[in-house]
């Protein structure tokens, strides 16, 4: 199943989702509208084969690892902050 499935199987709606990857850098992706985005492993260049769920803790997040283009592959968390 697809990220996107998942937190739509999960409730969510429109999130932001706050990535730190293993160096500590964070950035923040608003104002994702699940129900309109068609690839969300596209859009954060995440590998799916990589992802775990923790959708059901009380701060819901996932880990992956991302490879940007023309960067090396980098492991990620991504908190999932819903409005």
């Amino acid at each position: 199943m697809e990220l996107k499935d998942r937190l739509i199987t999960y409730g969510f709606d429109t999130i932001d989702i706050f990535l730190i990857d293993e160096e500590k850098n964070q950035e923040t992706v608003s104002n994702v509208k699940l129900h309109k985005v068609t690839n969300l492993e596209y859009k954060l260049y995440l590998d799916p084969e990589s992802i775990e769920y923790y959708l059901d803790h009380e701060d819901p997040y996932f880990k992956a690892v991302q490879q940007e283009p023309d960067q090396k592959p980098i492991g990620v968390k991504g908190y999932i902050l819903e409005w």
